[in-house]
This record gives structure tokens, C-alpha cells and sequence, in this order.
């Protein structure tokens, strides 16, 4: 029944089956109808499933009130939700709530809703949690991974962040820190690194972020980068950053943004150098990863390629066809694809790389 359980979702999420099927099916997670189309990683496995029904009969999806809407429903239990206490399970979702005017509220109540909601993720592990007064966030709202961690936490004071704020990584390190008022950033900020190394750190003082001559120079420099490369300017995208690192070493972003703007001007080793160094800072960077794949690969796709127009500013190449990769590389640009995918990068081009090249 597992089985038959994950064939469905990957039939009725996947585009290329809509067109397959006339069927309109429903899946209900724990009681919570799937209206979006969820993530691989939230989707349950065969071991997260206590329990499969699934329902065709018109008068049961009648009954559901469904009728004339659904030629199926496919209930799911699973192990995690058998695990939770009745006064959890009590506990109501948005995802069962309606919002008007901005408020939340249960279904076919009148007034807004006041009290605890937890969301959990289709696996039934929890996705969300905090308090609503009066159909409003209030006090502490927390959100986190589907592998269980923590992903952040704010505080509310009536919809409005006041309080402490905090961020994780995946793996559970401390990502960012700070407190607010009225939804100002005040007192100290801290970013750090998913290794546990500080990135940088900054006071906050009638809304303004305190910076030293240094630091204004080093991030002026960093934002002038950005513009230029927003003007696809990438050779002096290049001497900004260049002049920003002789102000401050060892800033993962400053190496993310030298190295693709060395991609784009097809200086292959020297971008992937520059992501090395980004990715060696920051082991999670999933932009700097994921291009650094693309930079291993666009190597041997514009291997021995021929102009197709260059002027001082611009220069196009025509790619190859068919790419042939040495084995070794070729590990390494799918372990970087497949990476990217997991912290969270399921754009169509990785997806399609992956497909073409990691099979």
C-alpha cells in the first residue's frame, strides 16, 4: 500500500502526469487537505506512513464534501501523527483555518481564533508553531526543517516583531541574531557562519546601523559590485570586489559574487578558485555551490568552442551539443548538484542537469 501510496504523489505532483490523468484526486495528510504542491523532501516516505485509504466511493467523498469536485480521495496517516497525544492533536492548523480581513479563524467560525496552532510538514514531522490572539500572531512563532531542526524563531507583539530573533542553518548552527522594536532592528546583530565563525556584527541606534569608515568603505565597495553586475559589467564587477578584498579578507560573498562574475566572462579555473575559497567559508553556500557546478560544467560544454561575436565588451560562444566529461569532474559537479538540490535549489536547470548528467 506504501508503495502504491508514493507512485500517486509522484503521479499527481509530477506536470508530466496531469496531462496523463483525468482523475481529480485529493490527498488529506493527517487530516489536512494538500492544496499546494509540496517539496520532495516533505513529502512522507515509506517509512513515515502508518496508514493509506483510499476512498472512490460518491457518497464517502460526498459525505467529505467533495461532491461533484473529486473522483478520489487518498487519506494519509502517518507514523508521526499515531505518536502525538490527543491534546496535540486538538492543537488546530492554519492550514484548516481560513484568513479574513487578515484574521485568522476555524473553519465556519465567526470570530477570529485565539490560541496555540502547530503546522507540520507531510511527513508529519512539525513545520510550524506559535500563538494567535484575537486571528493575529502573538509571542513567539517558530519554524522549522523538515529534517526537525529549527529553521528561526521571531517575537510578536500583536502581528509586529518585538523581541528577540534568532536563524539556524540546516545542521543546526546559528545563522543570525538580533532583537527588534516595532519592527526596527535595534541593539546587537550577529551573523555567523554554519561552521560557528562570526561573519560580521553590528549595533543598531535609532534604526541606523553603526558602521566604522572601514566597513562603510568595504560594503560600499561590495554594493558597487552588485550594481555593476546587475549592468552585466562583470570586468569592473571584478575590480570592485578586488579593492573590497584588500579591505576585509575572508568574506564568503565577496568570493560567491568575484567567482560568477568570472564565470560569465568564461575565466572557468579562476571562478571555480574563488567559489572554492566561498564554499570553504561557508560549506552550506547553496548559490556557490550550485555554481559551482555550472562553472564545471560550462568548461567542457564551451571546450574548443567558436566565437560567435566579440566585441571589447561582450564575447558569445557557442556551446557543444554533446559534452563528454572526465569521470572525476563529473562526480563533482553532480556531488555539488545534488547538494544544491538538498539545501533547497530545485530551479529547472538543476533539475535538468542532474537528470542529464547525474543519472
Amino acid at each position: 500500500m506504501n508503495k502504491i501510496l508514493v507512485c500517486l504523489f509522484l503521479l499527481v505532483f509530477s506536470t508530466k502526469c496531469f496531462a496523463q490523468t483525468q482523475d481529480r484526486v485529493l490527498f488529506i495528510v493527517d487530516g489536512i487537505p494538500v492544496i499546494d504542491e509540496p517539496k520532495e523532501d516533505e513529502q512522507p516516505k515509506n517509512d513515515e506512513i502508518d496508514a493509506v485509504k483510499i476512498v472512490t466511493n460518491p457518497d464517502s467523498i460526498k459525505k467529505a464534501g467533495y461532491e461533484g469536485k473529486l473522483d478520489k480521495i487518498i487519506y494519509v496517516t502517518t507514523k508521526a501523527y499515531t505518536q502525538r497525544t490527543d491534546a496535540i492533536k486538538s492543537i488546530p492548523s492554519t492550514k484548516t483555518m481560513t484568513r479574513k480581513n487578515g484574521l485568522w479563524q476555524l473553519k465556519d467560525a465567526t470570530n477570529p481564533y485565539s490560541g496555540p496552532f502547530i503546522d507540520y510538514f507531510m511527513n508529519g514531522r512539525k513545520q510550524g508553531e506559535g500563538v494567535l490572539k484575537d486571528g493575529i500572531i502573538d509571542g513567539i512563532r517558530t519554524m522549522y526543517y523538515p529534517n526537525g531542526n529549527t529553521r528561526y524563531f521571531y517575537t510578536y507583539i500583536n502581528g509586529v516583531e518585538n523581541g528577540a530573533s534568532e536563524e539556524y542553518f540546516i545542521n543546526g548552527k546559528l545563522k543570525q541574531k538580533g532583537s527588534f522594536v516595532d519592527k526596527k532592528q535595534v541593539g546587537l546583530w550577529q551573523v555567523f557562519y554554519s561552521t560557528g565563525k562570526l561573519k560580521g556584527e553590528s549595533s543598531f541606534i535609532n534604526n541606523k546601523q553603526s558602521l566604522s569608515k572601514e566597513e562603510e568603505k568595504f560594503y560600499f565597495l561590495m554594493n558597487k559590485g552588485l550594481s555593476l553586475m546587475q549592468e552585466e559589467d562583470y570586468a569592473a564587477v571584478i575590480k570592485k570586489l578586488d579593492a573590497a578584498e584588500k579591505i576585509k579578507q575572508g568574506y564568503a560573498d565577496l568570493y560567491f559574487y568575484r567567482g560568477t562574475a568570472k564565470l560569465d566572462l568564461f575565466d572557468f579555473d579562476n571562478a571555480v578558485a574563488d567559489l572554492d575559497r566561498a564554499i570553504a567559508i561557508e560549506p552550506l553556500y547553496m548559490e556557490a555551490i550550485a555554481n559551482r557546478a555550472f562553472t564545471r560544467l560550462r568548461k567542457y560544454q564551451f571546450k574548443d568552442n567558436r566565437t560567435l561575436s566579440k566585441t571589447k565588451e561582450v564575447i558569445i560562444l557557442a556551446a557543444k551539443d554533446i559534452v563528454p566529461i572526465p569521470k572525476d569532474d563529473l562526480e563533482k559537479i553532480c556531488a555539488d548538484l545534488n547538494l544544491a538540490y538538498t539545501l533547497g535549489d530545485n530551479k529547472p536547470m538543476i533539475l535538468d542537469a542532474m537528470k542529464e548528467y547525474c543519472k
